[in-house]
């Protein structure tokens, strides 16, 4: 029963990035949490409210015209009021008739506040690339372009 609830919290980060919905994405994170994207931007870990990674994402993804995690293989450790969750996944990221597709695992890390499980800590393990590996320029591209109209 707590497996299905903490692996609904992570799948509903996902699919916040996907819908680019924001408040769904916020609604998953603790007040305080720790990324992790060290093994794909070079950058140590960081603490972030759940705005700031709502902001970071938000200046990010748009640029794309969709995504899609793919998340499989959970395996919730659960110990009392703590959780963690290890998956693989497989994400699609399309720029007109381009794709750029991430391969990793992750690492995250819950907490329970109440009767809710909230993210604390979230780590990529990237493995793998392909398609147009530029494509994140790209979408920067895009943002940067959106914001110039503007």
């Amino acid at each position: 029963m707590e497996g299905n609830k903490i692996i609904n919290t992570v799948t509903n980060l996902f699919k916040g990035a996907d819908d680019r919905d924001w408040a769904l994405i916020q609604s998953t994170l603790a007040p305080v949490v720790m990324i992790d994207y060290s093994s794909m931007s070079g950058l140590g870990p960081i603490e972030l409210s759940p705005a700031q990674v709502v902001d970071n994402w938000a200046s990010f993804l748009p640029g794309f015209d969709k995504t899609h995690h793919q998340l499989s293989a959970f395996r919730v450790q659960l110990n009392g009021k703590a959780a963690d969750v290890f998956y693989s996944t497989v994400t699609d990221h399309f720029l007109d008739d381009q794709v750029w597709t991430v391969t990793a695992t992750y690492h995250t890390k819950l907490a329970k506040h109440d009767d809710t499980w909230l993210i604390t800590y979230h780590k990529i393990n990237f493995e793998s690339h392909s398609g147009n590996v530029n494509l994140p320029k790209q979408a920067h591209q895009v943002i940067a372009d959106r914001k110039a109209v503007q």
